[in-house]
């Protein structure tokens, strides 16, 4: 146990002061960004051991549809496309925070997901159908935290003021979403021009 808690030392203190964990992650040098993959990692683990084993009372995917591989490339998707967005805003905004530094905030304030996300899971095995409000009271709170967390680490990370980074989280998902518009058109045109070649191709196949 004390091995692991020097493993996570920092994770927890920012669990417990998160402006002063997140100082020390980004002015102390005390971050490591394969310690933030690694927690990003737990999470992936959490989710997809959540999807897999919750009660069915609180689970309403299929078991047929699971798949943990494209689990891991959504959450992983979803982790580039936010650091990449807030990164393009901030430095635009005069943000201090380099893109190694958003990762490790994003991923070092995933930590209550870490802690909640199977346990709730495991518990809810135990739980009646009236009791089932606990699952989404624990989740619930690993998620709110979670989001605390993400803004604090963005706020000392940037060395922005609660406005100005509250401002930038919003251009943040605006950016999300036009990333993620531009992303479906340029494969829809690929996809166009993908048929478009094979039909080509394969209309000289059959000629010749």
């Amino acid at each position: 146990m004390k091995n692991i808690f020097q493993f996570y030392a920092l994770p927890m203190q920012i669990m417990a002061r998160p402006f002063n964990g997140f100082y020390a992650m980004k002015f102390e040098g005390q971050g490591r960004l394969w310690l933030a993959i690694v927690n990003f990692l737990l999470v992936c683990i959490s989710f997809s051991f959540s999807s897999q084993y919750s009660s069915i009372l609180v689970n309403p995917r299929h078991p047929l549809s699971l798949n943990s591989i494209a689990d891991f490339m959504i959450l992983s998707g979803a982790l580039i496309l936010f650091c990449v967005s807030n990164w393009s805003v901030t430095s635009l905004t005069d943000g201090e925070g380099r893109f190694k530094d958003i990762i490790m905030a994003v991923c070092y304030a995933m930590t209550p997901l870490v802690l909640t996300i199977a346990p709730a899971a495991i518990l809810s095995n135990f739980l009646a159908a009236e009791e089932t409000g606990f699952f989404f009271i624990i989740t619930g709170a690993g998620l709110a935290y979670f989001v605390i967390l993400l803004f604090v680490g963005l706020v000392t990370v940037h060395n922005y003021t609660a406005t100005k980074a509250l401002i930038t989280m919003l251009l943040t998902f605006v950016a999300i979403l036009i990333i993620a518009f531009l992303g479906i058109l340029f494969f829809t045109l690929w996809n166009q021009l993908w048929s478009f070649a094979y039909s080509v191709y394969t209309e000289l196949i059959f000629r010749s």
